[in-house]
């Protein structure tokens, strides 16, 4: 199995395995990485008779040692039927998608909407700080409505507390996964309006210096924007 930061990085572990792997070896290859460089890394693999699988994940840090990750796996049918008990040991669901490419495909539409509703549910609480409203209401009330998502789950508690020092996912990590998703966009032709307004409240995270920190800080963002409206109560942390 490989999860890796960078082309580069994929370009020289596969260049490794042809190598050294044996032949017949499938390789889980579960990193978020633009597909022409997913393809380099199987062709060499293929030559040396192994098997790259684009497998990658959905599903945050926090999720993943809960076993709450779902993966989407593409490529080689008979080589996906011989993993299934591996992928089991580690996800919620596994699903096959298609040829190879698919997997990465459904991971670039699962990120966009990640990084929409990221946004949106930070909006959203700082427009319930902004009307006088207790953030951890206001989480405890929607969350069990209509207007829930999962991203306003995982990091709504994050952004109630304003503390987004355990991250699940870092800013400067990120911005990594949403050049991919409007690079690939952009090749298809396909309009992405609120992906493209969602990228400057990220991009201002990383300006404020929050790069390290989880990406449920575009809260932060809004909420400067918003002249901080954060209400201080006693014992608690602005």
């Amino acid at each position: 199995m490989t999860s890796l930061p960078s082309a580069d990085a994929l370009s020289q572990t596969a260049a490794e395995l042809s190598r050294s792997a044996g032949r017949g070896a499938i390789v889980i290859e579960t990193s978020t990485l633009p597909i022409p460089v997913k393809e380099a890394a199987r062709d060499v693999l293929a030559k040396r008779g192994v098997i790259l699988l684009d497998c990658p994940l959905s599903g945050t840090g926090a999720q993943a040692r809960v076993k709450d990750l779902i993966i989407y796996v593409s490529g080689d049918r008979a080589a996906y039927r011989k993993i299934v008990p591996v992928l089991q040991g580690f996800t919620r669901a596994n699903y096959y998608v298609g040829a190879f490419g698919a997997g990465s495909k459904m991971k670039f539409v699962a990120n966009l909407l990640v990084a929409i509703h990221n946004v949106a549910a930070a909006e959203a609480m700082v427009l319930g700080m902004k009307a006088g409203l207790d953030p951890a209401l206001v989480l405890k009330v929607v969350s069990d409505g209509a207007g829930s998502s999962r991203m306003l789950q995982v990091r709504g508690p994050m952004m109630v507390r304003g503390d987004y020092s355990e991250a699940t996912m870092k800013n400067g990590v990120w911005q990594k996964d949403m050049t991919i998703i409007g690079d690939f966009a952009r090749e298809l032709d396909c309009p992405t309006p609120l992906f493209a307004a969602s990228a400057p409240i990220y991009s201002a995270a990383m300006a404020m210096g929050l790069g390290k920190k989880d990406t449920g800080a575009v809260c932060a963002v809004l909420e400067q924007l918003a002249g901080n409206p954060r209400v201080r109560r006693k014992g608690t942390r602005r």
